[in-house]
């Protein structure tokens, strides 16, 4: 599971051929990987070198092939791909190791290999309803977009199998994921099925996107498309600049009746008029596109479509203590970068 979230941030786009065959062989390699180094009790900067070369992860193979509790097969899995074609090999590597790229960072480095009292809990941290942030820029998530994607993918499979034992089949407290500008940061590779079925086992998804075209780009069409219809409540702001995104949308929104009125004069002086009905959009694409600051268009399930005005952050009630909570972490921010120790234990 968690090689599957390192592979699916490496950047392996519709664009190229068999994409969908080198991300598996990547994820295939990285998982023998990291199973290796669970194993053997390897610390990250072992999981990196590897990563740089394959002869240098015939040490993982060695693992594998010696330990009596690795899984069947995985062994000769990475041996497969290590010795496989040049081409081949060079290929997988290529994604194994843009998968690790982080990994070149000294502080992620340290960050990611905490002492044993200082590692993260992913059950205790949800029975105890915790909350965490991730913040990254669009700009670095080349290389973290992996490892970002396989630490949610971690925390939304134990949800899953804390559900799965929870009475009703559902976490008690719910999960809720706010992935605000997901598709700039990492293709989650779970979140049509998080979208799709989370909301019944206590999880719930809030995805936040700046277009169905960036969907696309990041999940391809029919994901995208799956995304879209499982979203139980969808809510679209102004500013999309796409005609076909803003029709469909439109389309949502249903038409209704419009009398029109026609009036004709004949040679002869006399007037006559005659009413018709046709069938005009609730609201263009042109009105969709121009929708003011602050408000939206609100499709919740069998309901007919709503025009809403958002309350912006500053007005709400608690805004005194979110501003002073940001002042709070950015102050802490502040002081992780002037003390790397500190930020590595954060």
């Amino acid at each position: 599971m968690r090689a599957r979230g390192l592979a699916a941030g490496v950047g392996f786009g519709r664009s190229v051929s068999d994409s969908d065959f080198w991300t598996g062989q990547t994820q295939t390699a990285l998982r023998c990987l990291l199973h290796a180094a669970a194993l053997d009790s390897r610390r990250a900067v072992d999981l990196y070198r590897w990563s740089l070369n394959p002869v240098l992860a015939e040490d993982a193979v060695a693992i594998l092939s010696r330990d009596r509790t690795a899984a069947s097969g995985w062994a000769d899995a990475l041996d497969a791909a290590i010795h496989s074609d040049p081409r081949t090999r060079d290929s997988i590597w290529l994604g194994v190791r843009q998968s690790l790229a982080a990994l070149a960072d000294p502080d992620v480095l340290r960050a990611v290999d905490p002492a044993p009292r200082e590692s993260f809990d992913p059950a205790a941290f949800l029975r105890e309803s915790g909350t965490l942030y991730l913040l990254a820029a669009a700009v670095t998530s080349a290389s973290c977009a992996p490892l970002v994607a396989a630490f949610v993918e971690d925390i939304t499979e134990t949800a899953r199998a804390l559900a799965a034992r929870a009475p009703g089949a559902r976490l008690d407290p719910p999960l809720l994921l706010a992935l605000d500008e997901i598709a700039n940061l990492t293709p989650l590779p779970s979140l049509p099925q998080l979208m799709a079925e989370g909301g019944g086992t206590g999880i719930t998804t809030l995805a936040v996107l700046q277009s169905l075209a960036q969907a696309r780009s990041r999940w391809g069409e029919h994901a995208a498309d799956a995304i879209w219809d499982a979203a139980t409540v969808k809510i679209v702001l102004g500013g999309l600049a796409k005609y076909r995104d803003l029709d469909d949308v439109a389309r949502l929104l249903g038409e209704i009746d419009e009398l029109t009125e026609t009036r004709s004069r004949s040679r002869e002086g006399e007037r006559s008029s005659s009413t018709s009905v046709r069938l005009v959009p609730v609201m263009p694409a042109s009105v969709l596109r121009t929708l003011p600051f602050g408000t939206g268009v609100l499709l919740l399930r069998q309901s007919r479509p709503i025009v809403v005005d958002l309350c912006a952050w500053p007005d709400r009630r608690d805004a005194r203590a979110l501003l002073a909570g940001q002042k709070a972490v950015e102050a802490s921010t502040a002081l992780a970068a002037h003390v790397p120790e500190l930020g590595a234990r954060r």
